[in-house]
């Protein structure tokens, strides 16, 4: 509360003057934007994420000491072909993802929307495979205003709303911002360019430039522009993200285009329950039914989806639910009736543009409920003899993701309520605690 009240103190008395002179301009901006920052972990909002993939068709005759051979272009090339024929970069898939983000400790931690508890698991693990960085919930803005360096660039307009621009840079041993790397994730150095409404001292805009980054991301550079605005949240108001967009150029020729969409941004009054190891969660939570154990190894069972996944709008993290079929039993011993609630969670939505077109839905299942208890459910997708197609978790997703894939031309599919399929249950994986 004090320090609640420290800021109502402070945010009224920055914004009594707008000054002219550009030092006192950063001056009043900069402490603005920190005094908001020291209560920006006690927030959370959803983030909406589309990716699209690109590729480079062009490549490049190279010598070595077994004669030509084609390689991918360079950073530097892929630099050129973009600028003088950006036809040659063709669009080979998309995905979606929809996660909640806070930063605590001056870093940004996630877990899927709608989840009740917030991990130690990088944000980066979840997310699985393609391009994810962070540092648009706040935590760019505080490398800058900590410990960036500036240069006043010029006012400019938007509409009727005055902006001045002003250049900066923040060096890799203050940096915040983080890539995905093979082994987890890497920071690096950042620079660009920050745009102040001169009236308001409000952030407007901001754009951050990686050109310089560690090999061992992969990548030539990325680019990414954040839109923000003061939002009302509880008690107070806040500078939160609107958007962001990044472009991500690889050494392998590819591009990653991501656009990202906040919304709900909350008061996170949960703070007990964000968990920075495996065990259950503590024990102020408010208590709910104890969970049951989960079903035995072995047992075979057939789900039928209870609403439809519409591809134009499910996202990776949403949650899904379906019925059992028929009755869980052993012997004669019925574990779960027929019509049991089973709920899951989507972790890929892709489309792939390439031959043959098709969408990728993979899914894993979370818990299942008998009369009003749940339980943890542990289950792989069964495979059939004869069958044809095999599903294969995807890349650095658990073993129990199923993935299911839809060929077709369509730019969307649904997948209807109604529809099948079958599982197989499996031991539970170690360390597992019991906590849903």
């Amino acid at each position: 509360m004090r320090k609640f009240c420290l800021l109502a103190a402070i945010i009224p008395a920055l914004l009594a003057q707008q000054p002219s002179d550009p030092r006192e301009l950063l001056a009043k901006a900069r402490d603005l934007v920190i005094a908001r920052l020291m209560r920006l972990s006690d927030y959370v909002c959803v983030q909406t994420v589309d990716r699209q993939y690109f590729k480079y068709l062009q490549r490049v005759k190279r010598l070595d000491w077994s004669g030509e051979q084609f390689a991918p272009p360079s950073c530097a090339e892929i630099a050129v072909f973009d600028k003088e024929n950006p036809r040659d970069r063709v669009l080979q898939s998309t995905d979606r993802l929809r996660l909640e983000l806070k930063v605590s400790q001056g870093t940004e931690i996630g877990t899927w929307a709608g989840a009740s508890q917030f991990s130690s698991r990088s944000v980066f693990d979840l997310v699985g495979g393609g391009t994810y960085e962070t540092g648009t919930m706040g935590t760019f803005l505080g490398d800058i205003f900590e410990n960036g360096t500036y240069h006043y660039m010029g006012e400019e307009t938007a509409g009727t709303i005055k902006l001045a621009a002003y250049g900066y840079q923040v060096p890799l041993l203050s940096s915040h911002y983080r890539f995905k790397t093979g082994s987890g994730s890497t920071p690096a150095a950042f620079s660009g360019v920050f745009w102040i409404d001169s009236d308001s001292l409000e952030i407007r805009r901001l754009r951050v430039d990686a050109n310089e980054m560690p090999p061992e991301t992969g990548g030539c550079e990325a680019t990414t522009t954040v839109e923000y605005q003061a939002v009302q949240v509880g008690a107070g108001e806040f500078l939160l993200p609107v958007r962001s967009s990044m472009r991500m150029v690889r050494m392998d020729g590819t591009e990653t285009r991501t656009t990202a969409v906040y919304s709900g941004c909350r008061e996170y009054r949960g703070e007990a329950t964000i968990r920075f190891d495996d065990a259950a969660a503590p024990s102020d939570v408010p208590a709910a039914a104890a969970p049951a154990s989960p079903l035995p190894a072995g047992i075979s069972f057939s789900l039928a989806l209870t609403s439809p996944i519409d591809t134009d709008t499910a996202a990776a993290g949403d949650v899904f639910t379906a019925r059992l079929r028929e009755a869980v039993h052993i012997s004669k011993e019925v574990l779960a009736p027929a019509g049991a609630r089973v709920e899951g969670r989507i972790v890929q939505m892709q489309h792939s543009l390439i031959q043959p077109r098709q969408f990728t839905i993979s899914l894993m299942l979370e818990k299942i409920e008998v009369h009003g208890v749940a339980s943890p459910l542990y289950a792989r997708l069964s495979w059939e003899a004869g069958s044809t197609g095999i599903s294969v978790p995807p890349l650095g997703q658990s073993p129990l993701v199923a993935a299911l894939v839809f060929t077709t031309n369509n730019s969307r599919h649904i997948v209807r309520a109604g529809y099948q399929t079958n599982w197989v249950t499996v031991a539970p994986p170690p360390g597992t605690g019991p906590a849903l």
